[in-house]
């Protein structure tokens, strides 16, 4: 039985490489053209980087450890770290001279505090990890991309249309009916309905019909008249 805590935990973290979170330049810097470009069409950078000497700035590799104050981005603003970050032997660095930034993030670094800071400052460990992305609900088992799928054993059940109890749709009843129901327009419909009752016209052959039994009808009247008188 799996516990709640161990259920709140992924069973797996993908990290993104060379991303890190609460960077001032997403993907990092490889060249100082690449820090002058994203300067230009970022407000943010711009600004933290305005005193930076594009002209003289250089990549250096530490040898020794730095225990430094760090900056960091939160959406559109830049702080800084109230405790020192050690920076390991081997890490990257772009500097002019004057200014140093760290090549994987663009965050600056400091041997002095800055006034600078925010209280969602992040831990000092989550600013070296690449930004992580978390699985959405439980991990799945993967399959190979050859192999049958599972299939539920029986005979196959034909699928249901519509559930054992069907309602249909509610509809208030003092709606003017369509045309189509309107034939009875005059006899029972006729407040709910807006069509009047077209009049039937009788086909031909209906009123040929009805012609000759008028005609008969007068024609031995007239004969039976004529006999009385006679």
């Amino acid at each position: 039985m799996v516990t709640p805590r161990a259920a709140k935990r992924p069973l797996y973290v993908s990290r993104v490489e060379g991303v890190y979170p609460y960077s001032v330049v997403p993907g990092g810097l490889r060249s100082p053209e690449t820090l002058q470009q994203v300067a230009s069409s970022d407000p943010a950078i711009s600004r933290h980087f305005s005193r930076f000497d594009y002209s003289h700035a250089h990549l250096i590799r530490l040898t020794e450890p730095r225990d430094v104050y760090v900056s960091y981005r939160i959406r559109n603003t830049i702080f800084w770290t109230r405790k020192r970050i050690r920076l390991q032997p081997g890490e990257l660095l772009l500097t002019d001279g004057n200014i140093t930034a760290r090549a994987k993030c663009g965050n600056q670094v400091s041997d002095t505090a800055k006034p600078e800071v925010s209280n969602e400052e992040p831990e000092s460990d989550v600013l070296d990890q690449p930004v992580a992305l978390e699985p959405i609900g439980p991990s799945m088992p993967l399959r190979a991309g050859l192999g049958k799928p599972d299939l539920p054993a029986g005979q196959p059940i034909a699928p249901k249309l519509y559930a054992n109890e069907f309602t249909f749709p509610f509809a208030p009843l003092n709606l003017p009916l369509p045309p189509r129901n309107c034939e009875f327009a005059n006899e029972v419909n006729g407040k709910n309905c807006h069509h009047p009752k077209k009049p039937v016209v009788p086909e031909p052959s209906t009123m040929i019909l009805l012609a000759s039994g008028l005609s008969a009808v007068g024609w031995r009247y007239r004969r039976a008249k004529g006999q009385s008188q006679d």
